[in-house]
């Protein structure tokens, strides 16, 4: 992947590499923009995506980096900006999208935000942990449900493994979709940062007063990306049969189903950058050279 996001940088982008993966950091790598470059924007697939992550820069909170936003190609979180950033300023593409990707049938998409958690955190987990994206929609049924979602694209998952009550607190409720004998097993570190993704998402469902009628999270990950896909499944296992609050799906997945449902030529165009960028990886292969 690093390869491939070098290959984009150098051959599609034509610009000169940088150093990384921090701001003081003196090492080049093939992945890293320069600072002016950086600061320009280049790490985005258009000025409209640039101008959402400069918007979120601006709002603060939450895990943005912004060394690591604009400078780092290899980083899952301008992928996320450059996946999800349209939605988040046309709501009506967002409704096309979003459709293909969940089982209810959408009215209206309300929301689209980037690194987003609900507040006051001591009302759900008390801690950082956040979501990728998140989506607010309503059904054609009036059902009001919240789309969190959590993407990687070369990064694991958190090494380290977190426990608290508050996490335990919601894996008690009588709908919870953890199977009894997940209870020792939901903290492993192979999957922690899976469980606490999942548990935001079911602590915004059950909280008293809430107005969803349910709040699922959806991994989007890399198709090659087969230890990413061993957790989810492993993690997979501690839940009840007929749960439908984890979702997951590749980004070669996504981009077929959103190609198939967008009907403007700027649309498709952001799609085909897009997967050239994230999902073609065989155009970095040597023999393409």
């Amino acid at each position: 992947m690093r390869r491939h996001q070098s290959w984009y940088r150098s051959v599609v982008l034509n610009l000169p590499y940088g150093t990384g993966p921090g701001p003081n950091s003196a090492s080049f790598y093939g992945n890293m923009l320069t600072r002016i470059d950086g600061e320009a924007g280049l790490n985005f697939l258009s000025s409209e995506i640039f101008q959402v992550v400069q918007n979120r820069i601006a709002q603060g909170g939450g895990a943005i980096e912004r060394f690591r936003l604009l400078h780092n190609m290899l980083s899952s979180q301008p992928m996320c900006f450059n996946l999800f950033g349209p939605l988040v300023i046309d709501l009506d593409l967002a409704k096309t999208l979003l459709q293909t990707i969940v089982p209810e049938s959408i009215l209206e998409v309300i929301r689209v935000d980037i690194e987003w958690s609900p507040i006051p955190k001591t009302d759900y987990l008390n801690d950082h942990t956040a979501f990728d994206a998140f989506v607010e929609y309503r059904t054609t049924d009036r059902q009001l449900i919240g789309l969190g979602i959590e993407t990687k694209l070369s990064e694991p998952f958190s090494q380290k493994e977190y426990d608290r009550p508050e996490y335990r607190r919601w894996m008690l409720d009588t709908d919870s979709p953890w199977l009894p004998e997940a209870w020792d097993k939901a903290q492993a570190i192979g999957h922690n940062q899976l469980w606490r993704e999942h548990l935001l998402a079911v602590a915004m469902k059950n909280q008293p007063g809430s107005a969803y009628s349910k709040v699922r999270l959806m991994l989007v990950h890399h198709a090659e990306d087969v230890e990413c896909a061993r957790k989810f499944s492993n993690y997979k296992n501690l839940l009840k049969d007929n749960d439908d609050t984890l979702l997951a799906l590749s980004l070669d997945q996504i981009v077929v189903r959103w190609m198939s449902a967008v009907k403007q030529e700027k649309h498709k165009e952001w799609l085909k950058a897009f997967k050239k960028r994230y999902v073609d990886l065989e155009l970095s292969q040597p023999d393409r050279q």
